[in-house]
């Protein structure tokens, strides 16, 4: 190959870079070192700040820079003070679990299980909230259930009459005079018993009616006009001057089963009203023989008829005092009986007052 094609050849490389003379050093590596030593002391702190001594030394194993004593005083520090105040969190988070837990509880004491209940308030804790959604949901589908039982038992009763009454057309066509009037007798209690099933029914599905505000002493008043219109003076002793926290309808049930007993076994009928504190009290009493103190709490049963002092026990279903005390219960309240000292009978009913 001849001189010429040979340097043209070399002149296609780049020229090599003359060498460095000696103990000097290069100004373009300079800047590559000291910004890797920065990343590396930036990183070595970040992990120690972060993840503390252990991740340290399995990230940066490989760098022989050692923690000298005021950096690992510094860590320990920050390692106390972050478990410090991760236990004041959960403290904290604990103890807002308890309030909110004994919230619902004393609510769930005070209301009871009645379906007129109000609903329970969804506040707090996530889980506080989450078991007070799912009660007020169970408790709205008891409702629902209950509503739907009620209404079975008022149409079954209903549909009874029918019969009944071809049975008292039929029965009135027996010669026999003595089997006539027994028929006439049975069929009769039937009727009643009827006539309180359906009663029991509507009664009942008052306690679905939510709890408000009532103008105790206009309800009063309006009932007393209603049995005076009807020829049944019953006086009113006290004045209220406070609303009270029932269902309008129930209330006024519950006060027209207690006078209707009264008047059925007694006489000189007479409602009492007093305040008290935080509650209500409206007494129902009358001057009849009372009820035998053994009975006094059974008569609450369903179809349970009391025997008055000494004489045999009235026709009667035997559900209106079951009755008025699960309205008086759902309502917050509680219906109570006892002689009078004087004779006759007290049914006490106690309401919570609307506290301002």
């Amino acid at each position: 190959m001849t001189k010429k094609s040979r340097a043209s050849i070399s002149s296609f490389h780049p020229p090599r870079a003359s060498a460095a003379p000696a103990g000097a050093v290069s100004s373009s590596g300079r800047p590559g070192r000291r910004s890797h030593g920065l990343a590396l002391i930036a990183a070595r702190a970040l992990a120690v700040a972060t993840l503390g001594q252990n991740v340290h030394a399995a990230t940066l194993s490989p760098l022989t820079c050692p923690l000298d004593d005021s950096l690992r005083w510094i860590l320990c520090v920050s390692v106390l003070v972050g478990l410090m105040l991760l236990a004041v969190f959960l403290w904290l988070e604990a103890m807002d679990h308890r309030a909110g837990a004994a919230r619902l509880a004393r609510t769930l004491e005070q209301q009871g299980s009645g379906a007129g209940m109000p609903e329970l308030a969804e506040s707090g804790p996530r889980a506080i909230v989450r078991l007070a959604r799912a009660i007020n949901n169970v408790r709205r589908r008891q409702s629902e259930r209950d509503v739907a039982h009620l209404d079975v038992q008022a149409a079954y009763a209903h549909d009874l009459r029918t019969p009944l009454t071809r049975m008292g057309l039929r029965c009135e066509m027996l010669e026999d005079a003595s089997l006539r009037e027994a028929m006439e007798r049975d069929l009769a209690q039937m009727r009643e018993l009827v006539e309180a099933s359906v009663a029991s029914a509507r009664l009942q599905r008052s306690v679905a009616e939510p709890l408000q505000r009532v103008d105790a002493d206009g309800l009063l008043g309006s009932l007393m006009r209603d049995y005076r219109e009807s020829g049944r003076a019953i006086a009113v002793d006290g004045h209220i001057g406070q609303p009270v926290m029932a269902c309008p309808l129930a209330l006024r049930r519950v006060l027209a089963n207690l006078i209707d007993n009264a008047l059925r076994y007694g006489s000189d009928v007479r409602v009492s009203a007093r305040v008290d504190a935080t509650s209500l009290v409206l007494a129902v009493v009358d001057s009849g023989p009372g009820i035998r103190p053994a009975q006094m709490e059974a008569v609450f049963a369903p179809w349970v008829r009391a025997q008055q002092g000494g004489s045999e026990a009235k026709a009667g279903s035997g559900l209106g005092l079951a009755i008025a005390r699960r309205l008086a219960r759902s309502m917050q309240g509680d219906l109570q009986l006892q002689n009078r000292r004087c004779g006759g009978l007290e049914a006490r009913l106690t309401l919570p007052l609307v506290v301002a």
